[in-house]
Formats: C-alpha cells, sequence, structure tokens
C-alpha cells in the first residue's frame, strides 16, 4: 500500500497553519498528564482534574489517535516506515505505563486502542468527513465496543454498570485519596495556618472545594441496596466526560500529525471562532431534557445526564466560538483577567458554572439563529 493514490480530500487539504495555539495545547496535555506531581499547594486542584478524566493518562491517548492518523496516511500514500514507527512508539507506552494489566489498567488501555482504532476505521470509511463528524463517529463506535465488552461480563447481579461503576469509584477515591493527603499536609503547615488567619474567606473556600470533591466521589449507597450500586455524580457521568475527552485527545492528535507529515488525510482545525457542527444534534439535547424530566423514564436519568452533559459541552463550545468571534483581542485578556478575579469571590465552581451557562445559551442560540452570518469578524484568525 505504500503505492496508493492518495484519495482527493488527501491530496487537496490545506496544511495546518500556526503553532502558537498547538503549544499552548500540548502544555496543557503535559499539565493535566502530570496533575499527579503538582505540588501541595496545588493538589485540590490537580484532584479536580483528575476527577474530570476518566483515563488519567491523557497524552497516552493522543499518542494512539496519532498512531492512528499515521496509519491513515500510509493508507492515502505516505510512507510506511512513518507509520511503522508511531505504532511502535504507541505499543511501547500502552505497554510500559505504570497500570496493572486488570481493572482500570486494562480499561484505560482497552479504551485508547479502541478509540484510535475506531478513529482509523470512521476515516477510512468517510474520507470526506469533516473531523468534527469523523470524531463523533469514532467517539460512538468505541463506546458502543466498550459497552458490548462489559456485557459480555456482566455479573451474577444482572446489573451491567455495576462492574465499570464500582471500578471507576475505586480509582477515583484512589486518585483523590491521593490529592487530598498532599492537601492536609499542605493544610497543617504553619504557613497555611497564617494564611487562613489573613484571608478566611479564602480558606473556607478551599474548605468548601475538598468537601465538593469528596462529595462528587461519594457512592450514593453501598453494596446490598435495591441496585447493588449507585455510583456518586461524577462516576455516573463518566461516559460523558470520557467522550470529551476522547475529543480533545482526537482533535490534538490530529492536529499533531498534520503538522508533523507531509501527507493530508482532511482539512485542517478551524479556529474556534468559527467552530460549527450539524444543527441535528441539538436533538441529542432534545432527548436528555426529556428524560430527565418526564418521571416515567427516571431509570434512564443516568443516560439523560450523559447525554445532557455531552451535548451540552458541544454547545458550550461552539458557544465560546461566538464569544470569541465578537470579543477583540485588545478585550479578551481584560475579560478573562475578570474571570480570575471573580474565583476568589464567587469560588471557581460558580464561575464555571456561569461561563458554561453564558457560553452554552450562546452556542444553543447559535443553532436557531446564526450569530456569524453575514458579519466580518473583528479580529482575525491567529496564525
Amino acid at each position: 500500500m505504500t503505492g496508493a493514490v492518495a484519495s482527493e480530500p488527501a491530496a487537496t487539504a490545506p496544511q495546518e497553519r500556526g503553532w502558537r495555539w498547538f503549544v499552548l495545547a500540548l502544555v496543557l496535555m503535559v499539565l493535566v498528564t502530570a496533575a499527579p506531581t503538582w505540588p501541595a499547594s496545588l493538589s485540590l486542584l490537580s484532584g479536580a482534574i483528575r476527577l474530570l478524566l476518566p483515563v488519567e493518562q491523557f497524552a497516552l491517548l493522543v499518542l494512539v489517535v496519532i498512531a492512528s492518523c499515521a496509519v491513515i496516511g500510509w493508507w492515502s500514500g505516505g510512507r510506511l516506515v512513518m507509520a511503522l514507527l508511531w505504532m511502535v512508539a504507541a505499543g511501547y507506552v500502552i505497554w510500559k505505563v505504570p497500570l496493572p494489566f486488570s481493572g482500570y489498567g486494562a480499561f484505560g488501555r482497552g479504551w485508547a486502542l479502541t478509540v484510535g482504532a475506531s478513529f482509523g476505521l470512521v476515516c477510512l470509511a468517510s474520507p470526506r468527513q469533516a473531523f468534527i463528524t469523523r470524531a463523533l463517529a469514532a467517539i460512538g463506535v468505541a463506546m458502543v465496543i466498550t459497552a458490548a465488552s462489559f456485557s459480555a461480563r456482566v455479573n451474577a447481579t444482572g446489573v451491567l454498570s455495576d462492574g465499570p461503576a464500582q471500578m471507576l469509584t475505586s480509582e477515583y477515591q484512589r486518585r483523590l485519596g491521593e490529592s487530598l493527603q498532599s492537601w492536609r499536609n499542605r493544610s497543617e503547615s504553619e504557613s497555611w495556618r497564617a494564611f487562613a488567619q489573613r484571608f478566611p474567606d479564602a480558606a473556607g473556600r478551599a474548605t468548601e472545594m475538598e468537601n465538593l470533591l469528596v462529595a462528587v466521589t461519594t457512592p450514593l449507597a453501598r453494596a446490598g441496596s435495591a441496585r447493588g450500586f449507585v455510583a456518586g455524580p461524577v462516576v455516573a457521568l463518566a461516559p460523558a466526560l470520557l467522550a470529551l475527552e476522547s475529543l480533545a485527545a482526537l482533535a490534538l492528535g490530529w492536529a499533531a500529525f498534520h503538522r508533523l507529515s507531509r501527507v493530508r488525510i482532511g482539512p485542517p482545525l478551524g479556529a474556534l471562532r468559527d467552530m460549527r457542527f450539524n444543527d441535528q444534534l441539538v436533538w441529542g439535547l432534545v432527548v436528555s431534557a426529556t428524560v430527565l424530566l418526564l418521571p416515567t423514564l427516571a431509570e434512564w436519568r443516568t443516560l439523560g445526564a450523559n447525554l445532557f452533559c455531552f451535548f451540552g459541552s458541544l454547545y458550550a463550545l461552539r458557544g465560546a466560538g461566538v464569544l470569541t468571534w465578537w470579543i477583540p483581542d485588545r478585550f479578551a485578556l481584560s475579560a478573562f483577567i475578570v474571570l480570575v478575579m471573580l474565583v476568589p469571590i464567587l469560588g471557581p465552581v460558580w464561575v464555571v458554572l456561569a461561563v458554561l451557562a453564558v457560553t452554552f445559551s450562546l452556542g444553543l442560540g447559535d443553532t436557531w439563529r446564526d450569530f456569524r452570518a453575514g458579519a466580518q469578524p473583528r479580529r482575525p484568525s491567529p496564525r
């Protein structure tokens, strides 16, 4: 296949430009992957990040995606040696990652391979589709495969979610235990006690954050309840968080491959201000809202919450694109500074919720009224 003729999209797609945002994304990838090693003063923040990433080894997902893109590039006329090198690198890291080969370790490795393989198959089957369409389809395929693999190991109670929920609960409690132990060592120091006496409100916010992290990971019922096991909120939303994490890994891996290879396997990622997707995805929000609101569908509320979390995040991202379309560069930094200043006043949770509410409203409204139609952007796309 080394002499295969590149498909039309691969041959005509323009090359990705600009390194500023890409380098920033790489730095963030390294930081979130290294969250377990953050200093004690940031242990609460690192604990929150570790709970938001079902697969804590985010860089592993990105590496597998790059290897998948390299295989697609070889199929489209690229060099076989590059595909082999990336596959060997990904395989070596998957094998050597310091995780057991059972439980969460098996799940993390399996998901990385599944989403990478699904993305490769989707790209080969639909080479003319935009990246967002390919990524969503690949995540959907990977979810179906993963659910099928878990269903094959249903225990005697017949409850499918118990096994994965218990596994993730144990893993999350381990992560949170490490972060909280580091934080308590910090909070018992003389310097923190002096800080707490001087700024009691800030210390109170830290205590509230600690209590919130514990609450979202604590199971709502132990074994022996009617369902056998009721996971905590963050575990219940793990499928949506996993899908969002995988979408970010696919985007970063896609951008990295097109900067490291001369072979084009699709169009480059657009700027955030141009973020759009098929308006039919609004039905995901409609279905989730219906499931959450109707009392007769109470047993499906976990599914509805996951759908709302995932599609709501997509529309929040679209709303962020609308904001970046409207706000000039000279005001963007000022707006960010204002948000940072509001964190110690309102608390990080309320600031994040306010930002999500604004961006989600804009993104959802953009479905019916295209805010960016027929108007020139107020600032050029960064390159």
